[in-house]
């Protein structure tokens, strides 16, 4: 007999705890998880006849459980590429602008078995050519000498929060962290736009509109890359990303005052962090973006009092993206 018998009782109760905690339903917890909603009512009932990998799956999502991953994963890669982005702000002090200290998202996506993989000069070659999308476009390649992406350990790198490097932009949002690897893995760290001096009080305010901008963004660079590569249209594109510093930030318009009037009320988030994950491919994101953005975020938003974005609201907003000037430049 071990020493240490688990509990189950205990185990659900701490799920139910942490997914109250974290502001998510059962609904978006089981869309977290890839389970069906029966079964995560089941789980926190406590029945124990449920199937190993779905429960696993449901604490997985909760933070409960840390799946060992193989060296070459997706979910490794983005673990390295944490690790190295705070390997490179340790240096710095505490209040920093390139630390992102009140906050910050990290996106990542994943191209589903390439062909034939580029080396890493082609592959930042590539980038490079790769449409704008906006004035600040994620995944961008500036060409100044001391910000240019470098190969570091087979993957193209980026890192604009360098503090020895003379910025226009010396914010959290202007400081981007980025790696893009060889087998079509990519992982993007930025600060909130909410948090830069625009913002007589930063950390306090998180934007109705700049995820769903940003998301898009993300999604059309990933389909973009597998184009460039050689990619089908049936390719497929798994994104994650991880909101985090939400805890008491109030969402209003602020990047569009003119929809202030879409929030009937005041939400504000009740947890600190978000972690969203999709799955798609190259055709629907080029064809049919909107639902996959409002799939995608649809665990974001529910931090904020439970609040739910309309699809006229996300359509309205990709279409604007892509009226922009800088857009496809």
């Amino acid at each position: 007999m071990t020493d240490w018998p688990i509990d189950w009782r205990v185990v659900v109760d701490e799920a139910v705890r942490r997914r109250k905690e974290e502001g998510l339903s059962q609904r978006s917890l089981a869309a977290l998880a890839g389970v069906s909603v029966p079964t995560v009512n089941a789980f926190e009932q406590g029945e124990i006849r449920l199937r190993f990998e779905r429960v696993i799956a449901i604490l997985g999502a909760l933070g409960l459980f840390v799946q060992p991953s193989e060296p070459d994963s997706f979910s490794a890669f983005r673990h390295r590429a944490q690790r190295r982005w705070e390997e490179l702000v340790a240096p710095l002090p505490a209040d920093h602008p390139s630390r992102q200290p009140l906050g910050h998202s990290e996106q990542s996506y994943a191209l589903d078995a390439l062909d034939r993989l580029p080396t890493a000069r082609e592959l930042r070659n590539k980038l490079a050519e790769i449409p704008n999308t906006s004035g600040w476009t994620p995944f961008w390649v500036p060409t100044r000498p001391e910000l240019q992406p470098v190969i570091e350990d087979g993957l193209v790198e980026c890192w604009l929060g360098r503090p020895e490097v003379d910025r226009h932009f010396n914010d959290p949002a202007h400081s981007d962290f980025w790696q893009v690897s060889r087998d079509g893995y990519a992982y993007l760290h930025r600060g909130y736009q909410e948090d830069g001096p625009d913002n007589v009080e930063p950390g306090t305010i998180f934007d109705l509109t700049l995820p769903i901008w940003r998301t898009a963004e993300v999604l059309l660079h990933a389909a973009n890359l597998a184009r460039s590569l050689g990619c089908h249209e049936q390719t497929g594109i798994h994104l994650t990303a991880r909101y985090s510093g939400l805890e008491g930030r109030e969402l209003i318009s602020w990047a569009k005052p003119l929809l202030r009037t879409v929030l009937d009320q005041r939400f504000r988030a009740r947890s600190s962090r978000a972690d969203l994950d999709v799955r798609t491919d190259v055709r629907a994101v080029r064809c049919d973006i909107e639902p996959v953005i409002q799939r995608f975020l649809e665990p974001l938003y529910e931090r904020f009092d439970g609040y739910q974005p309309s699809s006229e609201l996300i359509a309205s907003q990709v279409a604007e993206l892509k009226r922009q000037p800088a857009f496809g430049a």
